[in-house]
């Protein structure tokens, strides 16, 4: 039975597979203090380095705005481009509306997948 180290190792294979350099339980320092992030992506495209911090929640409930205000908050403390929230179990509505508009992504590692495959199959 997998477990949320598989899943975090499983969310960094994902983004190995789109060409991007991703690592598990990297620490980063931010302006004002250091952050363990699950996992961080990197990838330089037409002269510029973008950064994105993913964290991965293997739960059984669907996560609370809490977790992407949070996710916002390193984000923006580590100056990284985008942040991904994967819960395979959901998120709450206010979750969501936390999310909207915002550079925090909450989707599953599922759904990432089914996108992916759908985007690269246009090309």
């Amino acid at each position: 039975m997998p477990d949320w180290k598989d899943y975090q190792e499983e969310a960094a294979e994902f983004f190995r597979t789109l060409g991007l350099e991703a690592n598990t339980d990297v620490t980063i320092q931010g302006v004002r203090t250091k952050h363990d992030v699950d996992v961080l992506v990197k990838s330089h495209h037409y002269g510029f380095d973008v950064t994105w911090i993913v964290e991965c929640k293997f739960w059984k409930e669907p996560l609370s705005k809490l977790h992407v205000l949070a996710l916002r908050e390193i984000v923006t403390d580590a100056g990284a481009d985008r942040g991904i929230l994967l819960s395979e179990a959901g998120f709450q509505s206010g979750a969501v509306e936390a999310a909207n508009l915002t550079n925090v992504q909450v989707t599953s590692l599922a759904d990432l997948s089914v996108t992916a495959r759908e985007q690269i199959s246009a090309v």
